[in-house]
């Protein structure tokens, strides 16, 4: 069975609008996205800012193109763009140097002191300049000691631990097994790190937390795992084929979850029932423990390529006690 294109990557997780500057917030993460000539930059925060706070956070960018030759031109003006972060009040400003990364490369930014606010500039090499101001709240947030963390994770996405945390990514290590994942952001009361696509099954998973050398916590968890599969990626007109999706690890969930299914390619094909449909995933849908299995069938309206997008989205269950919004 040919694997079929799931959109589940961290940067098209974020970039569901295209303006010149957006910003949004979701499960600990605040996200800057400049929509510049060459390419889509995103700067990842955390959304828990506070004053006198460290913190960290990572960006990255996608480039504008589709052939080779336009990609390989993009990528050239990009490395001559000037990204800075400055502090207004202390009148501090850091130069992120763009000359040697690439596409979808995770960079971290140094660890930041949030006072009264802080500015990013984005210059393309044209010297347009892409600016955003993000502010510390006064909002209460509710800390724990050590570290905690949602019971369910799922694959390909972001991953909120609350806890109490230095502020920098750097000396913070997040394991499953032999498996680690990059840390996204840090502030002083969470770690938001990235779950890969695939990473070993295991009997037994445990999530450890380590900082500064020092073990901070473990905890048990349940891998939520999303596969999408097709006989053909190529469909003829008129042609009807299958698309066959399944969840794992989703049993016993108390809140629901819900999935997005959308046609990214409406010309080539039509999907039966809508090009995009809404479902609520509830544990009762897992049987006697059984995976969740679900058929769409899409019928070509021309030969081509085809895909279809399908983002899970599940609830933070984090243990008795620990609610985030």
């Amino acid at each position: 069975m040919k694997q079929l294109l799931v959109i589940i990557s961290l940067i098209a997780f974020f970039h569901k609008n295209s303006f010149s500057q957006t910003i949004s917030s979701q499960k600990g993460l605040t996200t800057i996205v400049f929509d510049t000539r060459d390419a889509i930059f995103s700067v990842i925060l955390p959304d828990d800012l506070q004053n006198g706070d460290n913190i960290s956070g990572t960006f990255s960018f996608i480039t504008a193109g589709i052939t080779e030759a336009q990609i390989e031109k993009s990528l050239m003006e990009v490395r001559k763009y000037k990204f800075n972060f400055s502090n207004p009040e202390t009148q501090t400003s850091v130069l992120q140097k763009l000359n040697n990364i690439n596409p979808f490369q995770q960079i971290n930014l140094l660890p930041l002191k949030i006072t009264s606010s802080l500015i990013f500039n984005l210059t393309e090499s044209t010297g347009k300049i892409y600016s955003k101001e993000i502010k510390p709240d006064n909002d209460p947030y509710f800390t724990v000691s050590d570290c905690i963390s949602p019971v369910h994770f799922l694959l390909g996405k972001p991953y909120r631990i609350t806890g109490t945390f230095d502020g920098n990514a750097a000396n913070t290590r997040v394991s499953i097994g032999n498996t680690y994942f990059p840390v996204l952001a840090e502030s002083p009361r969470q770690c938001i790190v990235q779950i890969p696509e695939k990473m070993p099954a295991m009997e037994k998973m445990e999530i450890k937390v380590v900082e500064d050398f020092k073990p901070k916590c473990i905890q048990s968890v349940i891998q939520v795992k999303m596969s999408v599969g097709s006989d053909k990626i190529t469909i003829k007109k008129g042609e009807t084929i299958t698309v066959f999706l399944t969840i794992k690890g989703l049993e016993g969930m108390d809140k629901l979850s819900f999935l997005t299914v959308e046609n990214k390619t409406p010309t080539v094909i039509s999907l039966k029932d809508g090009n995009k449909q809404n479902f609520e995933i509830t544990s009762d849908m897992f049987k006697e423990g059984k995976d969740l299995k679900m058929n769409f069938d899409v019928k070509g309206i021309t030969s081509g390529d085809f895909s279809l997008d399908f983002n899970l989205d599940i609830p933070e269950d984090f243990p008795e006690g620990i609610e985030r919004q």
